[in-house]
């Protein structure tokens, strides 16, 4: 997969190419920090950076764009309209629990984890299933997302690398 992504961004300067992975879905900073310093050859905090930048751009665009599409959606499209009530009422019987219990931190530690699944992507979605207000689920995620990068960054490095850089 990684060399499908790089063949198809083939051409693009590398820190062009390191923000364009990071705001794609399912792979964000999990694949662009590691491609950055090990196929780009850039120093961590630089991957590190650009690879923010890069998932920032879903961090802010889904939450703000989610809601106003969900309503015209809806209107045009009958079969769109039952997706969306399939989708928004499964996500609320199985998380509403433990949003409710964990609250935003739960958004930030679910963005944070770098794990299949989680991420702003995700996270993001989640805000709007759970109608979080936008100025509060685009700092969250913003925040996930910074402690997620840091954690790629380092497990990247090593964990010695990591202890190098700090010390």
């Amino acid at each position: 997969m990684i060399q499908v992504i790089l063949e198809f961004l083939h051409g693009l300067p590398h820190e062009l190419t390191t923000v364009i992975i990071a705001a794609m879905p399912v792979v964000e900073v999990r694949l662009s920090i590691p491609v950055a310093i090990e196929f780009f050859n850039m120093p961590v905090w630089k991957a590190t950076v650009l690879s923010f930048i890069g998932a920032s751009i879903p961090a802010i665009v889904l939450p703000l764009a989610l809601a106003p599409l969900e309503k015209p959606c809806r209107k045009a499209f009958p079969w769109c309209d039952r997706m969306f009530d399939v989708v928004i009422n499964h996500v609320q019987k199985r998380f509403t629990e433990r949003y409710q219990t964990l609250g935003i931190i739960g958004l930030i530690l679910f963005v944070a984890i770098p794990l299949p699944g989680t991420g702003v992507w995700t996270g993001s979605l989640a805000s709007w299933v759970f109608r979080i207000k936008k100025k509060v689920a685009i700092p969250a995620i913003l925040t996930g997302l910074a402690l997620s990068s840091l954690i790629v960054a380092a497990a990247t490095m090593g964990v010695f690398g990591a202890i190098n850089l700090v010390v």
